[in-house]
Parts: structure tokens; sequence; C-alpha cells
């Protein structure tokens, strides 16, 4: 019924990071779908035109807001869910970018469900999660021997809930809450780093938490491990 959705993630900025199968689906297919923030940011879709020429592409902006509000994030997503559907009822493919691993806190996750809930057919590109490009830029491997990871959004958590849980934890989208984690450090044996916009534009790259001075952006990754 219809064409398909793809969701591709094109890793967490270097192009250099995108998979070869990300780069025959987006070459393949005519339809991009891009998400933009409320700046108008289209991060995923300049990384993917440093290596394909998108310029006779069909460019569909999917907008996503900030929003917390549940019952209006789900009508965002209906909307947006809508668009694709629109393109997929011509039996036209419809590929959508989105920055790091597509099943990783990517929104495209939840215009996923809404589309196979009408019938359509999707599939899924993995591509290199931010946290592993973040581990290489620091030069640190993530997790020795029988040591867990885990994996937590910090934006919405509460840092004293995982600060001591065994093994590495690394704090995504770690940007507003810096100076929570670095107070909640204190007196801990513990080793912290962070990388703000890896692999994109003024990528910040620190050893230790500690040499942080302010918050910084929404891409920022924070690993905490036991020294």
């Amino acid at each position: 019924m219809g064409g398909i959705l793809y969701g591709v993630g094109i890793g967490p900025g270097d192009s250099e990071l995108i998979t070869l199968k990300a780069l025959r689906i987006i070459s393949e297919n005519n339809i991009l779908a891009v998400p933009r923030t409320k700046n108008k940011n289209n991060t995923a879709l300049d990384i993917v035109s440093k290596v394909i020429d998108v310029s006779q592409k069909e460019i569909i902006y999917i907008d996503f807001g900030m929003i917390s509000d549940k019952k209006l994030l789900k009508e965002q997503y209906k909307n947006n869910a809508n668009t694709i559907e629109k393109y997929l009822a011509e039996y036209k493919n419809v590929v959508f970018i989105s920055i790091g691993d597509i099943s990783i806190y990517s929104t495209y996750g939840y215009i996923d469900s809404i589309i196979k809930s009408k019938g359509y057919k999707t599939e899924m590109v993995a591509g290199v999660p931010s946290f592993c490009a973040v581990s290489s830029a620091l030069g640190i491997s993530l997790t020795n021997s029988d040591k867990p990871i885990h994996i937590i959004p910090a934006i919405y958590s509460d840092i004293e809930k995982y600060i001591d849980m065994d093994g590495t934890k690394i704090f995504m989208k770690s940007g507003k809450k810096i100076e929570d984690i670095k107070k909640t450090l204190l007196n801990k044996k513990l080793s912290s780093y962070a990388v703000y916009n890896c692999g994109l534009y003024e990528e910040k790259i620190f050893k230790d938490i500690n040499d942080i001075e302010g918050n910084l952006g929404y891409f920022t990754t924070v690993i905490v491990k036991e020294e």
C-alpha cells in the first residue's frame, strides 16, 4: 500500500560517519523529510548536503517545537505524519533523515508508529550514535569488562537518581543540566567528560566537566565513569 517511509540515521554531525546504506537510500529517493527547529535550523540537511547533492530533491520540512504538553506533542506528531502520508498515498517514497541513530531519542519513532498504523511500510536505517562519536572524540572507552552503560536524557531527568548507578552514565541533551551534574558529582570518585556539538560547528571537548562555565547548548553529551 503506497510508498515506503525510510527513517535514516545520519550520524552525529561528521558527514564522514554517514553509513554507505544511508547514502544509498538518500541517493535513490527524491523526497526528503527534514526535521526543523523553531529557529529554522536544518542541521540534518546541512550534514547530508556535504556528501550528496540535494538541489534536485523535494524537501519536506517537519517542524518540531520544544513542547512539554503531551497533548500538544501528540497533535504535532499527527500533523507531521499527515504531511508525509500525502506523499506515501501517491506511491512516493519518503526519506526522513535524523541526526545520530534513528532509534535513540529520535522524533522519527513517533512518526513511524503513526504511519505504520495507517498500513504503510516503513524501514529504519541505523546511524552512528552520538555518544559513540563523543567517546571517540574524547579518546576514551565507554566501558570495560562487565560494567553496564546507562543512557539518560538529562534534560528530563533527576540527575541524583542516576549518578550512583554502577557503570558508565551517559547524559544526553545535557546543556541546561551541566550545573546540576557538577553539583551532584561533588565529593564522588567519578571521572566526568563532556562534548558539545560533536562533529558539528563549534565543537568543544572537555576532559573534565568542571572546566565548563555556565550551560552549553542542547547537543551536549556528558559521560561519567568510575575512576
